[in-house]
């Protein structure tokens, strides 16, 4: 097989080889044509005169061979012609070779048209039997053929005739060196997938239990905590019978100013105690109740939880005080089974544990008064629940009673019309019924209305003031209409009323009494529709002058110096602007000019 040298490093390489396996480099090659760098062939006999120059050289097969540069740019020879060896060269026409369609480089650019061609080249002599290796020129050089020569044509040998060999030009290019790739290292084959299999217990078990176990710590912390509260309570009683709670707390952390409220009831803290009177009563048992605590220094609010718990209760209850008949009722709340006394005496509870004890008050609510007066109680209690030890303790109220005055009529009223005349005063803002039928009542708590009487004998009269303050005070007059005073007077005389000097012996001791003043007017003033005459009294009296206060309970004129005589009834010493105590008389009725 023919050879070719590689040309890069020269190495000899294959006939058609694209590649030097020396060095790599890319082997630029025309099929079938030998490198004009190859080392000259032995000398060969000449051979015939060639023919004419064509303008195109035929070779093996009649393919045009293209003339390129290394890079592609037509080559000057491109129009020379080579003649291969065969017929042509033994006086074959030229005509019979073909034509180049064009010139071209190596990379199928058209070459230059205005290059001239080369001049054919002359056929190769026959190889040498062992034809030496001439080293390669260096790269990038390019060998020039010798001159072709037209030797005389000789006669052909006679025998076989050896095959021809085509000659073929190739041009060397300049290749850039491309250094071989690194052979590819062995890699190890990866290992296995891991697989990895959930063990265990999950994260958010986990952390579920950290959770609760959290959580159950606080709780045991909260319920071991033995610090002591900021403000601790016990259930108590006000003076008017209502639940309270008697509050302490430290001074550092309730100073004084210190406000607390409960449902709209508030109190003050003062040397870190406090009372709070509460808007609706506790139950027995535990009471949850929220305390809201506001601090002078900073404003700071705080809200307290406490827990009271009431084992039993026992209070005191005034609002019986407006019933008919006023009085402290006593309440007891136990546990059933327990036993209870209130002053000594045993209190009957029922199967729940209630039970009731009052204390009748009417006489402290009962008769005229100018003013209010607080009513007291202070009872003591010994209460025992089922299985425990007696519990013994003070229940106490306070309640006042409202004012109430009636100028007309006097208590006790003896009178020959059909009607009577009722007037006086109460507190400001005050309600007033008189046998249970609503008056008017003026700004300055003064009333005043009429009362029929239809009938002659006795009637009792109830007049009752109150306000939301001040529980009721009642005031009853007995009016007695007769058919003539002077009938009523010897009726009167049946009593054996007492007279001036009896009286003044024991003024106390004689309250209530019948007395009869019959003298002379020493003076007389009216007062809303009451009449008040200071009376020299001439009946009873053994040395003058014997003054009397005498009260008429309706509007009368009495001149100085009248006669009068006076019925009625001792009420109580009087003072007189000089200092001197006469008694003083609330009439029944009034006879004028008898003596």
């Amino acid at each position: 097989m023919p050879e070719i040298a590689c040309v890069k490093c020269g190495g000899a390489l294959a006939e058609g080889a694209r590649f030097c396996g020396h060095c790599g480099a890319t082997q630029a090659v025309v099929s079938g044509a030998q490198t004009l760098l190859q080392a000259p062939k032995a000398a060969q006999p000449p051979a015939a005169a060639p023919a004419p120059a064509a303008p195109v050289s035929s070779l093996a097969g009649g393919a045009a061979v293209n003339k390129q540069t290394m890079v592609g740019v037509a080559s000057p020879l491109a129009s020379t012609a080579l003649a291969p060896p065969g017929p042509a060269a033994q006086g074959a026409p030229a005509a019979s070779a073909k034509p180049l369609a064009a010139a071209k480089t190596m990379l199928g650019i058209p070459g230059s048209p205005g290059m001239p061609d080369l001049p054919p080249v002359a056929p190769a002599p026959a190889p040498a039997p062992a034809p030496a290796r001439v080293p390669a020129p260096s790269p990038g050089l390019v060998a020039t053929p010798p001159p072709a020569t037209n030797p005389t044509p000789t006669p052909a040998a006679a025998g076989p005739v050896p095959p021809k060999r085509e000659m073929h030009m190739t041009m060397p290019l300049q290749v850039a060196y491309v250094p071989p790739p690194a052979p590819l290292p062995d890699m190890p084959a990866p290992p296995p997938p891991v697989i990895v299999r959930k063990r265990g217990i999950p994260l958010s078990v986990v952390a579920i239990l950290i959770a609760v176990i959290l959580m159950l710590g606080a709780a045991v912390i909260a319920l071991l905590w033995k610090s002591t509260p900021p403000i601790t309570a016990k259930a108590t009683t006000t003076a008017d019978g209502r639940d309270a709670l008697h509050l302490e707390c430290e001074a550092r952390s309730c100073p004084d100013g210190t406000s607390v409220s409960l449902d709209g009831a508030k109190a003050i803290f003062a040397a870190g105690q406090s009372d709070l009177t509460l808007a609706m009563p506790l139950h027995i048992g535990d009471n949850n109740l929220t305390l809201e605590v506001a601090r002078p220094t900073g404003g700071r609010e705080q809200a307290v939880k406490l827990i009271v718990n009431v084992a039993y209760r026992v209070r005191a209850d005034v609002t019986t005080m407006s019933a008919p008949h006023p009085a402290i009722t006593v309440r007891i709340e136990a546990k059933p089974g327990s036993t209870v006394t209130i002053d000594g005496k045993p209190v009957t509870l029922d199967p729940s544990g209630l039970g009731a004890y009052a204390i009748d008050e009417s006489a402290a609510t009962e008769g005229p008064a100018d003013e209010s007066r607080v009513v007291s109680l202070d009872s003591t209690y010994v209460l025992t629940p089922p299985g425990a030890a007696a519990e013994k303790g003070t229940v106490s109220a306070r309640v006042a009673v409202s004012p109430l005055r009636v100028d007309a009529p006097c208590p006790k009223t003896t009178t020959d019309e059909d009607h009577a005349l009722f007037s006086g005063r109460a507190p400001k803002g005050a309600s007033v019924s008189i046998d249970g039928v609503a008056v008017t009542v003026g700004a300055d708590g003064s009333f005043e209305t009429t009362v029929p009487l239809p009938a002659t004998g006795d009637h009792t009269v109830e007049v009752r003031a109150s306000t939301q303050a001040l529980v009721p005070r009642t005031v009853h007059a007995t009016l007695t209409r007769v058919a003539s005073l002077a009938d009523a007077a010897k009726s009167f005389e049946q009593q054996q009323p007492i007279g001036y000097d009896a009286a003044m012996a024991d003024l106390a001791g004689k309250t209530g009494s019948p007395i009869v003043v019959d003298g002379t007017v020493v003076e007389a003033r009216a007062s809303g529709h009451r009449t008040l005459v200071l009376v020299d009294d001439k009946r009873g009296c053994a040395k003058g002058p014997c003054l009397a206060r005498v009260v008429v309970g309706r509007d009368i004129t009495l001149a100085h110096g009248a006669k009068m005589r006076a019925y009625g009834y001792v009420a109580r010493p009087f003072t007189t602007p000089a200092g001197q105590t006469v008694p003083e008389i609330e009439s029944a009725f009034v006879l004028q000019g008898k003596r």
